[in-house]
């Protein structure tokens, strides 16, 4: 009775949605191109896996220090956090667990090896060409962990004319952050990149003494220093290609610390745990025929944590060393087939003695892809094997119809993984070697609007889990829930006259199927509205966003709104000053139960970008 009520609501939804939004000629000449949804290049809009797209335009005019704060404002992502800057943070996509969010940065998957998850709170945004958000289960493009949906970052790239870029942010909670940029060509084929960062806030107390008693009371701060260089040479045309070649050199460095508080120990202890994250990857995009391209790159990632100072101190680090080689033919207009092959070495070293530290994967993934004058094919296989648990099998199948060229109806169908971490199997505490990887079942229904200035979608979405990994009685890890998430997405951005517009609303039902449960740390029901608009020097964004309540252990937090202001003047054309007020109500919520986050708070800037 639930499911029909629910296809009915959506169904009268679909039918509003149709006769709202009226036909634009479509223009194609300025269409952003992504890469996540197929592993090739497309016009975002011809994705069939939803993909929200934030340009470096708009992380410019968000003005946020953190990747966290950029994707509260993603249709469908829930976005958690364990304190203020820098503490833990988790994202929750359509109701997936935040182990099934992939973070990739360059092609790179960078999720921790102890626990699967990733460290959004660490990334900095200065290097940051783009970044693209697929909401929904990719697994046969990238393998474990992407069940929920990927998140990936794309670094700056050199430019062949010098650019340089400097910027101050100061505020509340003695916040202060400077950026710099730069992109040169050292000679007609070569070109240089590179940034700098660093950050430090006095931070504010991220626990709630009276949720977590025994905790200290005192301020909880966090810095960041981060550096990149990047490298490009153009080789030329090779063989018979008809694009120009390339190899690339990108390597970039993140460390700092986070105070947080422990529960044991001294109230008054003052905690703190040090980070570093590491990249590097060399890369090459050869073009060998007309409509044959070759893609080969090594790559290396390193994430560590040492948590010195605490009552009961840990290290742990982890690392992963990998080769992929990618092949992509256009054999006919409109129609192309993707390949690949990669091979990871995973480790993990830690004062905790595991009892297996080391792992191989290899990867093999086929995709065909097809537009045609009215209709869309994705399909994708993929099989990953573990030399630990064994091997997983994945795959993709996506239509779509266009019913006009505005307008446009998608359906897909696949099934994702996600594998033991090294906790998981080989914690002494615990592990279990014979764990089996986490599966789901997954389907969409889309309706589409797209024109040349706006973008509108509603996607029924269904997501079944089995073998969903747990703590049993004796907190042993199992393979023991299973869970479904259904529910309807709803995404809108583009211009009303001179108005910027983003809005997305949510509805699912994640629900444990062996409790009945809600699933943990997820609404029922998400939000958000962003509203942008210019007046000559002046540039003017708002950010609403909506959580509805959501339980964690026995506790169920509260719903909130908050609100988010920001603003730009153009001093001269060199010069910008900005004003961002976060949580301009002062609103008092939390997203994980006994942990504040920050009122209201100010930070202003300057960014200076002379004419070279």
């Amino acid at each position: 009775m639930k499911n029909r009520l629910f296809t009915a609501r959506a169904s009268a939804l679909f039918c509003v949605l149709s006769s709202t939004l009226p036909c634009h000629a479509q223009s194609t000449s300025l269409a952003p191109v992504v890469v996540t949804a197929s592993r090739t290049d497309q016009r975002a809009q011809d994705a069939l896996p939803a993909t929200t797209l934030i340009s470096r335009a708009d992380i410019d005019a968000a003005q946020v220090p953190d990747l966290p704060s950029l994707l509260r404002n993603v249709a469908g992502v829930e976005v958690t956090q364990n304190g203020g800057m820098g503490t833990l943070s988790s994202a929750f996509i359509r109701g997936a667990d935040s182990r099934h969010t992939l973070l990739l940065i360059d092609g790179v998957a960078v999720n921790n090896l102890n626990f699967g998850l990733a460290a959004l709170e660490q990334v900095p945004l200065d290097n940051v060409e783009r970044i693209e958000v697929v909401r929904g289960n990719v697994s046969s493009l990238y393998g474990s962990a992407a069940i929920g949906g990927v998140i990936q970052i794309f670094t700056r790239q050199a430019t062949a004319s010098p650019q340089l870029s400097l910027a101050l942010q100061a505020g509340s909670n003695n916040l202060h952050q400077l950026n710099a940029s730069l992109s040169t060509a050292l000679g007609s084929s070569t070109r240089l990149s590179a940034t700098i960062e660093t950050l430090g806030t006095a931070g504010f107390n991220a626990t709630n003494q009276s949720e977590i008693p025994g905790t200290n009371p005192d301020r909880d701060g966090y810095s960041r220093h981060a550096a990149s260089l990047g490298l490009a040479q153009d080789l030329g045309l090779l063989g018979g290609g008809t694009q120009q070649s390339s190899l690339g050199l990108s390597l970039r460095d993140t460390h700092g610390s986070t105070q947080y508080d422990s529960q044991f120990g001294p109230a008054n202890q003052a905690d703190a745990s040090k980070y570093a994250e590491r990249g590097a990857v060399l890369d090459g995009k050869f073009y060998l025929a007309n409509g044959l391209k070759l893609n080969a790159a090594l790559t290396r990632s390193e994430d560590n944590l040492n948590a010195d100072v605490t009552a009961y101190p840990y290290w742990v680090n982890s690392s992963s060393t990998g080769s992929q080689l990618g092949l992509e033919w256009a054999f006919s207009p409109g129609q192309r087939v993707t390949s690949g092959y990669e091979a990871t070495s995973q480790r993990i070293a830690s004062d905790t003695v595991y009892t297996q530290t080391s792992r191989q994967q290899d990867s093999l993934r086929l995709g065909y892809q097809a537009d045609y004058a009215q209709s869309q094919v994705q399909l994708n296989f993929r099989q990953d094997k573990y030399s630990d648990f064994g091997t997983a099998n994945t795959y993709y199948a996506g239509y779509a119809w266009r019913i006009t060229p505005q307008w446009r109806v998608n359906v897909s169908r696949s099934s994702g993984f996600n594998a033991p971490t090294f906790n998981d199997l080989y914690y002494p505490w615990g592990g279990n070697a014979l764990l089996r990887p986490e599966r789901v079942k997954s389907g969409e229904l889309g309706l589409q609007y797209a024109s040349s200035d706006q973008e509108l979608r509603a996607v029924l979405f269904d997501n079944r889990y089995t073998d969903l990994i747990a703590n049993d009685a004796n907190y042993n890890r199992v393979n023991v829930d299973s869970a479904r998430n259904h529910g309807v997405e709803l995404s809108y951005s583009g211009r009303l006259g001179a108005t910027r517009v983003h809005a997305s609303a949510t509805s699912q039902d994640p629900v444990n199927l062996g409790t009945g449960q809600r699933l943990t740390l997820r609404a029922a029901t998400l939000a958000q509205l962003g509203l942008g608009r210019d007046y000559g020097q002046w540039g003017v964004d708002a950010n609403l966003r909506y959580s509805g309540t959501r339980p964690d252990g026995s506790h169920t937090l509260a719903a909130y709104t908050v609100l988010d202001l920001s603003s730009q003047y153009a001093i001269n054309r060199e010069l910008k000053a900005s004003a961002r007020v976060q949580n301009l109500l002062d609103r008092h919520y939390e997203t994980v139960y006994g942990y504040n986050q920050a009122g209201i708070t100010l930070v202003l800037g300057l960014n200076w970008q002379p004419k070279l």
